[in-house]
Parts: C-alpha cells; structure tokens; sequence
C-alpha cells in the first residue's frame, strides 16, 4: 500500500482553492441575476410587475444557487481531506466528475480527485505507519 499522505493534503488544498473560485463566480452570476431582475422590473410598469417574472432571471438565480451548493461540498471536503478527517468517496467521486468540464483547474481537479480515490489506501488514517 502506497502512502498517499502528501497527495491527500495537496488534492485538500486544490479542492479548497478551485471551490473558493467557483464561490466567488457564483458570488458575480447572484449579482448578474440581480441586474437582470432589476432591468426587467424597470421595463414593467404597474402592482403586477415582478422580476421573479422573468425566466432569464430565475435560471441565473438557480444555477447560482447550485454553484454556492457545489462550492460549499467542494471546500468542506478539501478541509476534510487536509485536516485528515473521513471523506465521502461517493461525494468526492460527484464533485470530481462535475469539476472535470472546468477547464483547466476542474480538469486537473478531477483527473487528480479521481485517480486518488481510486488508490488503495486513499482512506488510510494520517498518524497510522504504511
């Protein structure tokens, strides 16, 4: 069995850093669906006029939502993985597969996720001996 110590704790730091990045593009897609609700407000007048209204709004909103979900898992899990806590294989597997169309860091992320996880030992403790 392989020691995969210090690839735990790199694949840690990359599921925290790409998973910060995706937090901050959902921060700026929130903003862009708030503009957008605020344009088509704007063009309505009267009581009835709403921006939820809007299809282009509530898909922007949607998949903001689903980023700030996505990039929560993604840096509870890199915590985990350098911090040496027990991690989801499963839940890794799902973020690697959904990062691996991101090019370049989801590509290398993935790649990286999935092939560690596929290791024997990938879940052996950090203080046990190899």
């Amino acid at each position: 069995m392989r020691d995969l110590r210090g690839h735990r704790k790199s694949l840690g730091f990359l599921y925290v850093f790409v998973h910060l990045l995706m937090l901050l593009g959902a921060g700026a897609l929130g903003y862009a669906a708030l503009i957008v609700a605020g344009l088509a407000a704007a063009g309505h007048s009267g009581p009835d006029a709403m921006a939820w209204d809007n299809p282009l709004f509530l898909v922007l909103a949607g998949f903001a939502v689903l980023l700030v979900v996505l990039a929560i898992a993604g840096i509870f899990m890199g915590v985990a993985l350098v911090g040496g806590s027990p991690v989801s294989r499963r839940l890794a597997t799902v973020l690697a597969i959904l990062a691996l169309p991101n090019f370049p860091l989801g590509t290398v992320l993935g790649v990286y996720s999935l092939w560690f996880f596929g290791q024997e030992g990938w879940d052996a403790e950090l203080g046990s001996p190899t």
